[in-house]
């Protein structure tokens, strides 16, 4: 079973206190006939520096393959999604070059990347891309860790085909080119494992895991509400408030922020004729914001 790999970094600080103290005391007039002796100076106090202070913890490097590039896939991709609360990703190895045991390796795959969240009760990839060809550059130390030197993606538009040409080796153009469904399946199954994990370690291990498409989402004009309104709400929650995490469909997603998990929700009262938006705490169901617009106008009520 494919090992999985989640990119942490952990420092521990030690916090110190100097506390000094100094007093002033007149000395007696020493006697003419017995000096007093030279008292010696104190020896100055160990200088405390911030390296003294501080215990570094390095991150563990892979020493599998398979772990290396997946690492690279997670660490490349976190740079460009920050949805959702867990990361997944899949790779497939078509070929490599260079030494097993140490120097530089080349490897040519297909890759996945995936960000997760809750939305009505399930656990569903909200950002990512899919079936990206990748070169991969690793470098491999005498410890036999593994380093990325380079991760190179395949780029999108007219260059994408020229690309694959002149980055892999001409048996594999083809199924870069058109990937496979077999492939993209596979890399589907080992970006879920991620979630599930994931899933399993919060105690939510039976809630569905699955895309966007996947589960179905009403939006307001399938409520009935009109286009003019629906695109009004749209605004509402591109700006900063609270509503800008309300979910674009009639439903609700979890969102943690500062450890704590909320539930943004939007709801359609066809009865009262409102759109109400609203933020809850997941533990206890404490409302901590809410907004109420009128479906017929756009206007907010309250």
């Amino acid at each position: 079973m494919r090992k999985k790999i989640f990119a942490a970094l952990m420092a521990s600080v030690m916090a110190v206190s100097l506390l000094a103290a100094c007093g002033k005391k007149t000395a007696p007039e020493p006697l003419p006939e017995e000096p007093a002796a030279e008292e010696p100076a104190p020896e100055p106090a160990e200088a405390v520096t911030e390296s003294s202070t501080e215990e570094i913890i390095e991150e563990a490097r892979p020493t599998s393959l398979d772990d290396a590039l997946g690492l690279a896939v997670l660490e490349y991709n976190e740079e460009f999604f920050d949805q959702g609360e867990v990361a997944g990703e899949g790779h497939i190895l078509l070929d490599k070059d260079g030494s097993d045991s140490k120097g530089e390796q080349i490897c040519y795959t297909i890759t996945c990347y995936g960000r997760y969240e809750f939305e009505d009760g399930n656990f569903v990839c909200c950002a990512g891309n899919s079936a990206i060809p990748c070169v991969i550059r690793l470098m491999i130390n005498e410890e036999g860790e593994y380093n990325t030197v380079s991760y190179e993606p395949a780029p999108d538009g007219s260059n994408f085909v020229d690309w694959i040409k002149d980055n892999f080796p001409e048996k594999y153009w083809s199924r870069c080119i058109t990937v496979e469904d077999d492939d993209r399946n596979e890399l589907e199954r080992q970006q879920r494992s991620y979630a599930e994990e994931y899933l399993s370690t919060i105690g939510r291990e039976d809630v569905e895991v699955g895309d966007y498409s996947d589960f179905e989402h009403e939006i307001l004009t399938d409520a009935g509400v009109s286009v003019d309104v629906s695109n009004a709400m749209l605004d509402v929650q591109s700006g900063d408030n609270f509503e800008k995490n309300c979910p674009y469909w009639i439903g609700e997603r979890e969102v943690i922020e500062e450890d704590v998990r909320y539930i943004y929700k939007t709801e359609y009262d066809k009865k009262k004729g409102q759109i109400i938006f609203s933020k809850t705490e997941y533990d206890t169901g404490k409302e901590v914001e809410k907004s109420v617009y009128d479906a017929k106008t756009g206007d907010k009520v309250e």
